[in-house]
C-alpha cells in the first residue's frame, strides 16, 4: 500500500500491471480505482502543472491499496523541471484572465507563489503525505 499523495513534478506516465489493480485516484471526497487496461498509460498531472497553470489543472491525489489478487508491478516516469528551475503561474494565463475580468475560479491574480523547484521538493520529500497547499507557500 502507498499512502495518499500527489506527485511534486510536472507529468507522470505509470505503466501498471495489465491485471492487478490497487491504484485509487481521488475524486471530490471519493476514491475510485482506475482499472488495469492492457498497453494503457496512466496520465498524472504533478503539483507543477497545477502552479503553471495557475489552479486550472489539479495534481492528482492518489494512492495505491494492497489486493488479494496478487503482486502489482508498475512503472512510473516523471517529467520534472530542473531544480534551478523558477516555478511560477504561466503570466499569459493571468493576463488573459484579466482581461476577460474573469477573476472567478481560474484566474486574474496569481493564486502561487514563484519558487524553484529545487526549494520544493526539499520541501516535498518532508510533506509528501500531508495536504499539498502548505507545501506551495513553504
Amino acid at each position: 500500500a502507498l499512502r495518499a499523495h500527489t506527485d511534486a513534478g510536472g507529468v507522470i506516465l505509470l505503466f501498471q500491471d495489465d491485471k492487478v489493480g490497487g491504484l485509487q485516484m481521488l475524486k471530490g471526497e471519493e476514491w475510485i480505482n482506475v482499472q488495469p487496461v492492457p498497453n494503457a498509460i496512466v496520465i498524472n498531472t504533478g503539483d507543477q502543472i497545477e502552479v503553471l497553470s495557475n489552479g486550472r489543472y489539479k495534481s492528482a491525489w492518489h494512492r495505491v491499496q494492497a489486493t488479494t489478487d496478487g503482486n502489482r508491478r508498475s512503472i512510473a516516469s516523471f517529467y520534472n523541471p530542473s531544480y534551478k528551475a523558477a516555478i511560477a503561474p504561466a503570466p499569459q494565463l493571468i493576463e488573459k484572465a484579466e482581461e476577460k475580468e474573469v477573476e472567478a475560479s481560474h484566474g486574474g491574480k496569481m493564486k502561487y507563489p514563484k519558487f524553484l523547484f529545487g526549494d520544493y521538493m526539499s520541501v516535498y520529500v518532508q510533506q509528501k503525505f500531508l495536504d499539498k497547499e502548505p507545501r506551495f507557500e513553504a
